[in-house]
């Protein structure tokens, strides 16, 4: 018989996601304030290309905390310092060092949750059922991306950046008493050691997942943090309506859709979704042109919605049982890599040729991902008939 989905600990889980994911939803209005400092798009992405690449450098250990030290522990201790890693902003009215040890610290805590999370839902979550149960746990933590920045605009216009930075760290430290309630299973044995551990997960299999996720993290980077910014120089008073319909598409996707995740080949679902997130930053070139913004947020959020369950579901059925925490660690890694790659390049393209040229060649781009994922279904195994 196979075992039920939606426990008491499961929605525990997406109680927990949803409370810090606002936390770290709201930091996506981070360039604002980098703007409101006086720094340039360039300057946005070198402070986050920096953050994301300390978070990447961090993630193989974060992988290893998992499984050796046990979810709980580890979710305990990443919301902890999350919430207390929103307080430095508040004395910083300047750009300089302090503004970037302070975006690394922050970005190497998201970097720390986002792994903590997703290895904590696989946990709990059927084999069969696997991409069904991360993508409802991950429509948890995408409502917030429609709500974090959303809420965010109100509180900067209304009461400012003080204000911002203490609300999004009341979200943490929510997250973590909610993680007090944690039912956690005994933390997975990671014998054979660091060579071992290595060994068995260099697998060329996984290694496409990853390629692929890291071309994804790269479209996504792009419309998380480049949307704002642009908004503002077009004149447009916010850009929550574009976090809002990418948000409210992939809850709906991955709701409607769920069971038929775990159905369908990976691939049929993958390639098109691929697909979507460049036709989605294509978009982004013909604002502010009425209803665009909406609609890019549509099509960004089909592509994000159906993708990340199936890349999840693959790089966790390719890596052995023992070594799931490592597995979602180097997947959110990989997503994060694009963001190292593409945050400060997308920086430097908004300075050279503008939000409109970067979106465009940033959307071109993503559509490699479309064509690692058709390699890997030519020479990927197939699952045995009956």
């Amino acid at each position: 018989m196979t075992s039920p989905l939606y426990t008491r600990a499961f929605w525990i889980a997406c109680a927990i996601h949803v409370t810090g994911g606002m936390s770290l939803a709201m930091f996506l209005l981070f360039p604002l304030f980098v703007r409101r400092l006086g720094g340039s798009s360039v300057a946005i992405g070198l402070l986050l290309g920096a953050g994301e690449a300390a978070s990447v450098a961090a993630r193989p250990l974060v992988g290893l905390a998992l499984d050796r030290f046990g979810r709980r522990r580890v979710l305990l201790w990443a919301n902890g310092l999350n919430a207390a890693s929103f307080l430095p902003f508040l004395a910083l009215g300047r750009l300089g060092p302090w503004l970037l040890a302070a975006t690394v610290v922050h970005c190497v805590l998201w970097g720390a949750l986002f792994a903590s999370y997703f290895t904590y839902a696989a946990d709990l979550v059927p084999p069969g059922r696997r991409a069904e149960g991360i993508a409802v746990f991950g429509a948890a933590g995408m409502l917030t991306n429609g709500l974090g920045p959303s809420l965010g605009e109100v509180v900067i216009a209304r009461a400012g950046f003080s204000a911002f930075f203490l609300t999004a760290a009341g979200f943490a430290l929510l997250s973590f008493s909610l993680t007090l309630a944690v039912p956690v299973p005994p933390a997975t044995s990671a014998a054979g050691g660091a060579t071992g551990r290595w060994r068995a997960l260099a697998d060329g299999a996984l290694a496409r997942v990853l390629l692929a996720t890291v071309v994804f993290g790269m479209g996504v980077n792009a419309a998380f943090f480049f949307v704002a910014p642009f908004t503002r120089d077009l004149g447009l008073a916010r850009a929550a309506p574009f976090f809002a319909a990418y948000a409210t598409t992939s809850i709906v996707l991955r709701l409607v859709g769920r069971r038929l995740l775990d159905r369908v080949e990976p691939h049929r679902v993958a390639i098109p979704a691929f697909a979507c997130i460049g036709a989605g930053l294509g978009l982004l070139c013909l604002l502010p042109r009425p209803g665009v913004l909406v609609l890019a947020g549509i099509v960004c959020g089909a592509g994000h919605g159906s993708l990340f369950p199936v890349l999840n579901a693959l790089a966790i059925e390719r890596a052995p049982a023992r070594l799931a925490g490592t597995a979602v660690s180097l997947l959110t890694a990989a997503s994060d890599l694009g963001a190292v790659l593409g945050t400060p390049v997308c920086g430097a393209l908004a300075e050279g040729v503008g939000y409109r040229g970067m979106f465009a060649l940033l959307g071109a781009t993503t559509l490699g991902g479309l064509g690692v994922m058709a390699v890997d279904r030519a020479i990927a195994p197939r699952p045995a008939e009956g």
